[in-house]
């Protein structure tokens, strides 16, 4: 989440830490159960990040399927690969989501999570995803709007400050509430919306709220509109009121099961 889809080194490592947290791990869980996946089904995973999502989905399909894991980050496709090594059905390259490397209609499935929030060309990701897959095909594409981020603090001036400037990470921050008519505009059918709402209150390296915290300062921090002074003093109410066991934290993604209109 530090404003771009690549990463180095150290921040694929930073990302991998959220992968970890049983939050996300909780959503996988139901993306898979929403993709309702078949053994020897084709699926596509874009923005793979450090390869939990590939793993589970290869584990999905077993080991007459196939997933396709696709990221721009050599940094993310380095701990991917490490991660699904044991896996032959998962083959990893390096691609973005606006030109996939990927032949048309040659998926059953496909995943996209908190990725088209970052980029300019939503539509155009869209599109590449409609083109990939199958007739009859499922995709859940997943994306947050940053308005329902909901986060106690004992200075809320401050914590507006800071998460107005972080507005500014991501080319889409609403994307989540807003991607119905883009959905349609592809050709696919929605099927159903549902949030996925992560609630945090404590606030330790088991949490999303913990490392969201981490990525929030560092952005804030190098944000004109913040510095790091007030970035780390935002960070430091937020300890303060772990401290006090006062902890609450809300944020919202919203997954979209949409279909390819036809049959498989």
């Amino acid at each position: 989440m530090g404003g771009t889809l690549d990463y180095d080194a150290s921040e694929a490592r930073q990302e991998e830490a959220i992968y970890r947290t049983q939050s996300a791990a909780a959503r996988r869980e139901r993306i898979r159960e929403l993709l309702d996946l078949e053994l020897g089904d084709e699926v596509l995973a874009v923005g793979c990040g450090p390869g939990f999502e590939p793993a589970e989905l290869g584990w999905e399909v077993g080991e007459r399927g196939h997933v396709y894991g696709i990221d721009q980050s050599r940094a993310m496709l380095d701990l991917a690969r490490q991660r699904c090594a044991p896996l032959p059905q998962v083959t990893l390259s390096q691609g973005n989501a606006v030109a996939l490397p990927v032949a048309n209609e040659s998926v059953d499935a496909a995943v996209a999570v908190q990725v088209f929030e970052y980029l300019e060309t939503v539509d155009s990701a869209i599109s590449e995803l409609a083109r990939v897959l199958r007739p009859g095909g499922a995709a859940v594409v997943c994306d947050a709007d940053f308005a329902t981020l909901v986060w106690r603090s004992p200075n809320p001036e401050r914590m507006g400050r800071v998460l107005d400037a972080f507005d500014d990470h991501c080319p889409q921050p609403r994307l989540g509430s807003r991607l119905t008519p883009h959905l349609r505009e592809a050709g696919l059918e929605v099927d159903r919306v549902e949030p996925n709402a992560i609630v945090n209150t404590e606030l330790d390296e088991a949490t999303f709220a913990y490392h969201l915290m981490q990525f929030i300062e560092d952005y804030a921090a190098d944000h004109d509109d913040v510095g790091p002074t007030v970035a780390e003093a935002w960070a430091d109410d937020l300890r303060e009121q772990a401290a006090a066991e006062e902890t609450f934290f809300s944020f919202t993604q919203y997954c979209y099961l949409v279909r390819k209109p036809g049959s498989r």
